[in-house]
């Protein structure tokens, strides 16, 4: 029961922290992305640094987990090796544990493992907790005086094997979605990640005048896709946009040396 407990106060943290910043509440841990390449059958080990802001000499635990995004880019956490895509029990700390002194730094040896035949994608997240210093009411009084928030930072993990070269995107449902209240244009694309690499997206608008052959390039949007995922990317029409119809095509850049994916509607301005 107190594992269970422990693993839903985990959860909360992580609602409360911002996984992707390398800052949190007195400590810092660099970097906050390992990427792996190792190939099946084999090895290979980064280092982890974390480095003491508190005033006080602090201890640091490492835990492992899983994570997955939903259609909005929006995180989701569960425990460790629960899916398959999961990585983490390929993945060896050590140490688990450390004990830093204000102002300083140490270093964390980050191993990842990959069993023979295995050369998909896979990804989870390293936790890196600061335990709360030991105070009068003791460790193990429970929850009866509230609950104690430890600040945490969220490490994401991802192992692809260069060998593994199945990039594939693809575009769908291109609509309008503005709202009148919005002062704006917008239209909504789904992508989907078909392939079996992380994708590293660029989106932008191409708009050409039906009349004039005028173009207009709008400003890139840039989202992470992890294999077998989707997004509902959002991109805005310039407010500046002459009267006229329009041929409005969005496009996707998922990495150099992959044709672009293009996807076209018409819209009218008045």
């Amino acid at each position: 029961m107190k594992t269970l407990l422990n693993y839903f106060l985990l959860l909360t943290v992580l609602c409360l922290t911002q996984l992707n910043e390398t800052f949190s509440q007195g400590f810092e841990v660099a970097p906050v992305i390992m990427e792996f390449n190792a190939e099946p059958s084999s090895s290979q080990t980064k280092t982890l640094t974390i480095t003491n802001y508190f005033n006080t000499r602090r201890s640091f635990n490492m835990n492992l987990g899983d994570f997955n995004r939903n259609e909005k880019g929006e995180k989701s956490f569960d425990k460790a090796g629960k899916n398959n895509f999961s990585c983490a029990n390929w993945i060896t700390v050590s140490p688990s544990f450390v004990e830093v002194n204000p102002n300083e730094s140490k270093e964390v040896k980050v191993t990842m493992s990959v069993p023979t035949g295995e050369n998909k994608t896979k990804w989870c997240m390293l936790y890196v907790r600061a335990a709360k210093p030991q105070s009068a009411f003791g460790a193990d009084k429970g929850f009866s005086g509230g609950m104690v928030i430890s600040p945490t930072i969220g490490v994401q993990i991802y192992q692809s094997p260069n060998s593994n070269n199945n990039f594939k995107a693809a575009l769908s449902d291109l609509k309008e979605i503005s709202k009148s209240e919005d002062g704006h244009r917008r239209l909504s694309v789904f992508v989907e990640n078909q392939g079996e690499k992380n994708l590293k997206c660029k989106m932008y608008l191409l708009i050409a005048n039906l009349q004039t052959a005028e173009e207009t390039k709008t400003p890139i949007t840039s989202f992470p896709l992890l294999p077998g995922g989707a997004k509902i990317a959002e991109l805005n029409i310039p407010k500046d946009l002459a009267s006229g119809t329009y041929s409005v095509a969005a496009i996707l850049d998922y990495g150099k040396g992959h044709d672009l994916e293009g996807i076209q509607t018409e819209i009218t301005v008045q």
